[in-house]
């Protein structure tokens, strides 16, 4: 067993018609082998202690994608272990369904280089974390989209 770590981010949302699009993040430079040539991933970030889950979520948020955002629902969690610096964590990751709060994205930080609407059947196949599609795909199956 590793060290737990709670994490939380969010399934920011928008409609387009009778399209339901999500935000994902992508970064290509110092990925992982196993992820290259892209990391595509749900914008999450670890709890501040003095945090709750609701505003970690909102925080990573918009560092990693400029987009305020509203909360309207849970979305569900996805959970993995991983070695970092010889010790080995394991993170459970809180997402939460959001509304963004402005319609164009204020600075993000520079942890990812690209930040991209894409359906969210879409994001259910490309996503890099296995974990993260299962839950998108379960989202979908479960026709629980907000």
């Amino acid at each position: 067993m590793g060290m737990p770590i709670t994490s939380a981010g969010g399934v920011l949302f928008r409609r387009d018609g009778s399209d339901f699009l999500i935000v994902i993040v992508e970064q290509s430079k110092g990925v992982e082998k196993k992820w290259a040539p892209v990391l595509r991933q749900l914008p999450k970030g670890t709890r501040r202690k003095s945090e709750t889950l609701e505003e970690t979520a909102l925080r990573e948020v918009l560092e990693e994608t400029g987009f305020g955002g509203r909360i309207v629902g849970k979305a569900g969690e996805a959970g993995w272990s991983y070695e970092r610096e010889g010790r080995m964590w394991d993170e459970t990751v809180h997402y939460f369904f959001m509304e963004p709060t402005t319609l164009t994205p204020l600075l993000h930080d520079s942890e990812f280089e690209l930040v991209r609407w894409v359906r969210i059947e879409e994001a259910s196949r490309i996503l890099s974390y296995p974990e993260e599609r299962r839950l998108l795909t379960e989202i979908l199956t479960s026709k629980r989209l907000p």
